[in-house]
C-alpha cells in the first residue's frame, strides 16, 4: 500500500514539479444482477475501497506524460493525434478518455499524471472503469470541464467500447463514480435512474476471493454472450414485437415463445429474465435486513451463470461449493462476467478465517493457485482533492 505523500514524491521524482489535484476512484463488486445490464435490465454494486489514483498536473502544450507506477512504466501521446498502441496498452484508457472529450468539444490540454492502481486487474472488480473515472475527473478538475455525472459515466464507458474495444455495460462507471458508503446502487440501466440501498447486514461480512483465474474481457465469450442476447432478441421480437431489449421479456412470454428459439438461446433469455427477478428481490431484502433471503438469491444467481450463462468456469464453481461447506456462509456467486475472476461470499464474520483457511488449502491442492482475498464493504465513489500540501 503507498501513501499519498508517497505518490507525491513520485511524481516530483518523475515530472520534477508537484501535482495540482489528487483523484481517486473504486473498483466494484456486484452483489447481484450480472449480464443484466447490457440488456437494459437491473443491477445492484457497491464500491470497493481499492482505488485508481492520479496524481495530475496541467501543462502548458498539448502533451499527456504518463508513469504507471503498477506497470513500472511511463508513456507519452500528444492530444493533436491520439490513436490506439500496441505497447504499454495500459495508456489505451487515458488515450481513450482524451479522446471521447475532444470528440464531444471539450477544451482539454496537456497533463502530467502519475497512476496507482490497486484494484486486480482481470477479476471482475472494474479496474478499467475506475481508471477511465479517474482519468476523466482529472481532465475536469485541472481545465475546468462543465460535465455532469451521468455524461461522465456515458463518456466513460464510450471510451472503452470504441477506443478500447471492450463492449461493456454501463454499471461499472455508475459504481465507480456515484456510489455512496454504506450503501448500494440499484441501476436500472435502461431509464439510468438509480437509487441508494442501504446494506446494513450487522454481524455479516461480504468477502471476495480472487480465483487468480485471469480473463481477458475483449477477447473472451463476453462478446459472444452479448451477441446471444441480440439474436435471441431478434427471435423473440417475431412474437413479441413491442420489446425491446430482453429486459422486456417475462417469465410468461418464455412459457409461450420459449421452445421457438434454439436451446442456447433460451438459456441466455431465461437466465436473463430470472436474474432481473432476483435484482429486484434483493433489494427488498436488504431493505429488511433478511440476510438468509438474500444469500439465497446470491446462490440462486450463481446457478443460473453456471447452467443457463454458462459463464462460470471449474476453479469458480469449486470456491463456491466449498464456501457453502463452511458453517456461516450464506451465499456464494461469481462476480463480473465470469470466465475467471472473484468470488463473493455473504457470511458471518466469526466465519471469515474458517472460509479463508479452507479454500486456501483445499483450492490450492486443486488447482495450485494460491487464492487472494479482500474483504470488502460499501465505499463511497470517486473523489478528488485540490489542495496538496
Amino acid at each position: 500500500m503507498i501513501t499519498d505523500n508517497q505518490l507525491i514524491n513520485k511524481f516530483e521524482e518523475f515530472f520534477l514539479n508537484k501535482p495540482s489535484i489528487i483523484v481517486k476512484a473504486p473498483g466494484r463488486v456486484n452483489l447481484i444482477g450480472e449480464h443484466t445490464d447490457y440488456n437494459e435490465g437491473f443491477v445492484l454494486p457497491i464500491a470497493i475501497d481499492k482505488c485508481t489514483t492520479i496524481l495530475a498536473s496541467k501543462r502548458e502544450d498539448k502533451k499527456v506524460r504518463l508513469f504507471d507506477l503498477k506497470y513500472g512504466e511511463g508513456d507519452e501521446f500528444n492530444l493533436d493525434s491520439i490513436e490506439y498502441v500496441e505497447i504499454n496498452r495500459w495508456s489505451n484508457y487515458q488515450r481513450g478518455i482524451a479522446k471521447v472529450l475532444i470528440d464531444e468539444g471539450y477544451r482539454i490540454g496537456g497533463i502530467d499524471a502519475v497512476i496507482y492502481g490497486e484494484v486486480p486487474e482481470s477479476a471482475g472488480l472494474s479496474s478499467s472503469a475506475s481508471v477511465e473515472i479517474a482519468t476523466l475527473l482529472s481532465f475536469k478538475e485541472l481545465y475546468g470541464i462543465n460535465i455532469q455525472p451521468l455524461e461522465i459515466i456515458k463518456l466513460a464507458k464510450r471510451a472503452e467500447n470504441e477506443f478500447v474495444g471492450v463492449e461493456c455495460g454501463i454499471m461499472d462507471q455508475y459504481a465507480s463514480l456515484l456510489s455512496r458508503k454504506g450503501y448500494a446502487l440499484f441501476i436500472d440501466c435502461r431509464t439510468l435512474d438509480y437509487s441508494n440501498v442501504r446494506v446494513s447486514l450487522p454481524g455479516f461480512s461480504f468477502l471476495v476471493c480472487n480465483s487468480m483465474v485471469k480473463r481477458e474481457l475483449a477477447n473472451s465469450a463476453y462478446n459472444e454472450r452479448r451477441k446471444e442476447c441480440s439474436e435471441a432478441l431478434k427471435f423473440l421480437q417475431t412474437y413479441l414485437p413491442k420489446i425491446n431489449a430482453l429486459r422486456d421479456v417475462t417469465t410468461d412470454d418464455i412459457k409461450k415463445y420459449g421452445s421457438y428459439l434454439p436451446p442456447t438461446l433460451i438459456k441466455r433469455v431465461m437466465h436473463v429474465v430470472s436474474e432481473n427477478e432476483r435484482v429486484i428481490k434483493a433489494v427488498v431484502e436488504l431493505e429488511h435486513r433478511k440476510t438468509i433471503t438474500f444469500g439465497e438469491l446470491m446462490n440462486q444467481s450463481h446457478q443460473s451463470l453456471k447452467e443457463l450463462y454458462q459463464v462460470s468456469s471449474e476453479e469458480l464453481d469449486f470456491l463456491v461449493e466449498t464456501g457453502k461447506s463452511v458453517d456461516g456462509v450464506f451465499g456464494a456467486r461469481l462476480t463480473g462476467a465470469g470466465f475467471g475472476g472473484c468470488v463473493l461470499f455473504l457470511l458471518k464474520e466469526s466465519s471469515m478465517k474458517p472460509l479463508k483457511d479452507k479454500i486456501f488449502k483445499d483450492y490450492m491442492n486443486k488447482t495450485g493457485l494460491t487464492p487472494q482475498f479482500y474483504e470488502v464493504t460499501p465505499s463511497r465513489g470517486a473523489f478528488s482533492e485540490n489542495n496538496i500540501s
